[in-house]
């Protein structure tokens, strides 16, 4: 097993009315119990944060730092067997209607 981020961009969830968010949530919940132990962990990120473009570059904390279609919302981590076997994990997720999900593999800490 190869554990893979699977990334949320954009800004999906932020016109959602409170009963949308709380279905949304709750088909959150239902897909992360089917996962089961593939499931790693996974979070929402603040809007708010640092940007920094180099070394040398003024640290920008009044974003937003790029286009919303851009800003990472969050990520869920979790095990599978190859790309393809994650992409599907992603393709059933119920943020895929709301936001752009990239999967990527996490590489191997073995150096």
């Amino acid at each position: 097993m190869q554990e893979f981020l699977l990334i949320l961009k954009g800004d999906g969830m932020n016109h959602l009315s409170p009963d949308e968010l709380q279905k949304t949530m709750d088909h959150c919940s239902d897909w992360i119990n089917d996962m089961g132990e593939q499931y790693l962990g996974g979070q929402r990120l603040e809007d708010n944060g640092a940007y920094i473009g180099s070394k040398d570059a003024e640290v920008k904390t009044d974003g937003p730092f790029l286009e919303a279609k851009e800003i990472i919302a969050g990520y869920f981590k979790v095990h599978a067997k190859d790309q393809e076997e994650a992409v599907q994990i992603a393709r059933r997720s119920p943020f895929l209607d709301l936001y752009t999900i990239e999967v990527r593999p996490i590489a191997s800490s073995k150096m």
